[in-house]
């Protein structure tokens, strides 16, 4: 990138920071997002997760907004991790724990439990109690297509936790990045769908976690999650995270052995990670994508998806430095595409203020519920088309 770009694109590529780019760092996190060799945590707390009412400016602890976006400074390139991967006897899901507590089960591996903790879902309201929100009292899935296996639990909303209660984490995995899947994965025959996430420049799995149960939220609705260490907005760091996913369930000694959906994929990034995204596609290997935050520099992005697509924004170019840019992409897109700008929101708080878009926006594409959700995208009357969903819609059929 030449030294003289503007402020909203050094922004977006997290070489620098400008007003309105990054505020405060979240509780923990300290000036700059950890580096990939710093130990890594043994114990998650489950009462972490942070509201995002109005402008996601309260957590749970009273701590400031949570740190989405961009970190102070940008990050060097990781060194390989000397730990890469658990013996397979530590790989297994461990015991649930207490509510509310986390159960250590190796190096590099934290669970987090979601059982009866309640928490507050990210637009603020109340979750469910018992840890079970979403209408799902436990995580049995629902019948699919005669000879197929059981999908994803049917759930009535996906705002707060969802019906799988409590994950696991491994850090610094062979790729680099974080891997999270349910406890009790492939529990009645359930099969895993994947979500691959890029985090926004500068920053790290670590920087959103530290901001509130980032992982756990998805987690906890089913869907096994890797994580960039960082976005480069090289679409190559990407693919190698789902090569080595896909490994996973042909690998006997892994705790995700023929427990993942390898034909349901979602690609999803924030800011520099959304950048990642675009150079990612076309893979075809991949069901759907999920920009937030983060648009293509030369409006050519969109020209590179060939499935639906989901773009989130913040609500203006005040709120959000990347808003030029996702109105341009929107605009250049020929793919069926629902568009949101996130009232209330800015440019690190509008993907936790979505949470309960993208958790549906996957069950649909990945899960087999499009009776359930597409109506609630599409439809004016449809949930992500009021209140503070501001939406457009385009290319559908």
């Amino acid at each position: 990138m030449k030294k003289n770009s503007s402020p909203a694109l050094r922004c977006l590529a997290g070489l620098a920071v400008v007003a309105g780019c990054a505020s405060d760092p979240a509780p923990g996190t300290g000036a700059t997002a950890p580096s990939a060799d710093t130990p890594t945590s043994t114990a998650t707390s489950s009462m972490m997760m942070a509201t995002a009412a109005g402008s996601g400016a309260a957590a749970m602890t009273g701590a400031k907004a949570p740190t989405m976006g961009m970190a102070p400074a940008m990050q060097t390139k990781p060194t390989t991790p000397a730990t890469t991967m658990t013996a397979p006897g530590m790989m297994t899901a461990p015991t649930m724990g207490a509510a509310g507590s986390s159960t250590t089960v190796g190096p590099d591996m934290t669970s987090a439990g979601a059982a009866g903790t309640g928490a507050a879902n990210p637009a603020g309201a109340a979750g469910a109690t018992g840890g079970a929100a979403g209408g799902a009292a436990t995580p049995s899935g629902s019948t699919g297509a005669v000879g197929m296996p059981p999908l994803l639990p049917t759930v009535m909303t996906t705002e707060g936790m969802g019906p799988w209660n409590g994950v696991v984490k491994v850090k610094n995995t062979p790729p680099g990045g974080w891997m999270i899947y349910p406890k009790d994965i492939g529990k009645d025959g359930v099969k895993h769908p994947l979500f691959l996430f890029g985090p926004g420049g500068g920053t790290t799995p670590d920087t959103y976690e530290s901001g509130g149960m980032h992982w756990d939220y998805y987690g906890s609705y089913g869907f096994v999650t890797y994580v960039l260490p960082r976005s480069t907005g090289n679409g190559g760091d990407m693919k190698a995270g789902l090569d080595w996913l896909i490994k996973q369930n042909d690998d006997m000694s892994s705790p995700l052995y023929q427990k993942l959906d390898v034909t349901k994929v979602c690609a999803a990034g924030h800011s520099q990670g959304s950048v990642t995204v675009f150079d990612f596609m076309p893979d075809e290997r991949v069901t759907t994508t999920i920009n937030i935050s983060g648009g293509s520099f030369d409006g050519m992005g969109p020209s590179h998806l060939k499935n639906d697509a989901m773009f989130l924004c913040g609500p203006d170019a005040g709120a959000d430095v990347a808003y030029n840019q996702c109105e341009g992409d929107f605009k250049n897109t020929t793919v069926p595409t629902y568009y949101v700008n996130i009232q209330g929101s800015d440019h690190l708080t509008s993907g936790r203020m979505g949470w309960p878009a993208s958790v549906a926006w996957m069950l649909w594409h990945l899960a087999g519920q499009e009776e359930q959700w597409k109506k609630e995208f599409l439809e004016p009357t449809g949930k992500f088309q009021m209140g503070m969903f501001k939406a457009q819609t385009k290319n559908w059929k």
